[in-house]
């Protein structure tokens, strides 16, 4: 996004390192020539166009939120007009009549999934596999999916839910899911055949705050 735009100085990004993959996401369809695959294996080469084309963008950034209420705040106040976002922050906005709108781009868009997972080493592991048992009945998932504002990892859950929601978050749509690249924390192992060579986290962090300024 250039500066002169309507939307410049006026854009929001999520501050964390895992952002560097949304630029890798860009140029996996603008770069072929970076022959990127997975925005989480990245090379050097691939890895370093990310990061230089953040710092393109820099300047046009006025809020690096961390908090989903900080940029519901912003675009409620209309301090800012474009951004990335979760659902959940956009059906908030409607709910309180702020005039905002999701989107993904052509290119496609990151996103994260929750994980409940039981320790190897529990020392009461029934309880957890009862746990998991419960968490994901249909009636518990719609009510967690709609309190903390996510799609439900059980289908039948949409039965319980409110009209719309499993609609807008996608549910039983896997050509939607095909088009979002899941985070998963980078390593020096690119998974694929080329070894060690990939970026590992520690410096996507450091990046991070190169790119921040």
């Amino acid at each position: 996004m250039g500066q002169g735009l309507p939307a410049a100085g006026h854009v929001v990004a999520y501050d964390s390192p895992i952002y560097i993959a949304d630029a890798a996401l860009y140029l996996k369809t603008h770069r072929p020539d970076l022959k990127i695959k997975d925005v989480y294996a990245l090379d050097d080469d691939q890895f370093q166009a990310a990061v230089d084309l953040l710092k393109q963008q820099r300047p046009n950034v006025n809020q690096y939120w961390a908090s989903y209420t900080d940029e519901l705040q912003s675009f409620k106040s209309a301090n800012n007009y474009a951004g990335t976002a979760w659902q959940v922050t956009a059906n908030l906005a409607l709910a309180e009549k702020a005039p905002v709108a999701t989107t993904i781009p052509a290119e496609g868009a990151t996103g994260w999934s929750d994980t409940w997972m039981i320790s190897s080493r529990a020392q009461h592991p029934n309880c957890m596999y009862k746990w998991m048992n419960w968490i994901t009945t249909p009636r518990v998932q719609a009510q967690v999916a709609q309190w903390f504002g996510e799609a439900p990892a059980v289908p039948k859950a949409c039965r319980y839910t409110e009209k719309g929601f499993c609609a807008t978050f996608h549910v039983g749509d896997p050509a939607f899911y095909k088009r979002l690249a899941f985070w998963r924390t980078p390593t020096a192992d690119c998974g694929d055949g080329r070894g060690n060579d990939c970026v590992e986290y520690s410096r996507w962090a450091r990046a991070w705050t190169q790119i921040k300024g």
